[in-house]
């Protein structure tokens, strides 16, 4: 005996279930990125803080894991200042090499209060650009150096998706 349209119908419900429920899963393997770093490990400046006045700015060349190629430049405005000072963070990656960059970091380390590594954001008009801006903490009277050390990373998961592996 032939099943009824009514089973029939069921069963073909089943069917799109079970291609719908293999879509979704399909969709949803996201790739995790794997972020190793594109510059040099020493990229850093010393921001004077808990001093008097307002300093300038301090800057410094980034460049390529190797120590060899310049690859941008990064800043910290102001240089230092009291307790309280806001310092901004600002990387500028060069054109040739902002595509691969996909992420900038600035750990911060103080001698008495030990390291913090904060992500930057990307600036919406320049994918090259990325900042961030931290309030410097201490209590009154308090004066230290803390270092400032730039990171860029890049994606090593999208060369290894983009690479042809059938040998042709």
């Amino acid at each position: 005996m032939p099943p009824s349209s009514a089973a029939r119908a069921d069963r073909w419900r089943w069917v799109a279930v079970g291609l719908a429920a293999v879509f979704v899963v399909a969709c949803s393997e996201d790739v995790e990125p794997v972020w190793e770093q594109f510059n040099a490990t020493d990229d850093q400046v010393t921001i004077r803080i808990g001093v008097e006045d307002v300093l300038d700015p301090v800057s410094t060349t980034l460049y390529s894991s190797s120590g060899i190629k310049e690859v941008g430049s990064a800043r910290v405005e102001p240089g230092g200042g009291p307790i309280g000072t806001e310092h901004r963070f600002v990387v500028e990656v060069d054109d040739a090499y902002e595509h691969k960059v996909g992420r900038a970091t600035v750990r911060v380390q103080s001698p008495e209060r030990g390291s913090d590594e904060y992500d930057m954001d990307a600036d919406s008009a320049d994918e090259g650009t990325w900042t961030t801006t931290l309030v410097s903490v201490g209590e009154e009277g308090e004066t230290r150096d803390d270092t400032a050390t730039f990171r860029l990373w890049y994606d090593v998961s999208d060369e290894a998706s983009s690479s042809d592996d059938t040998g042709g």
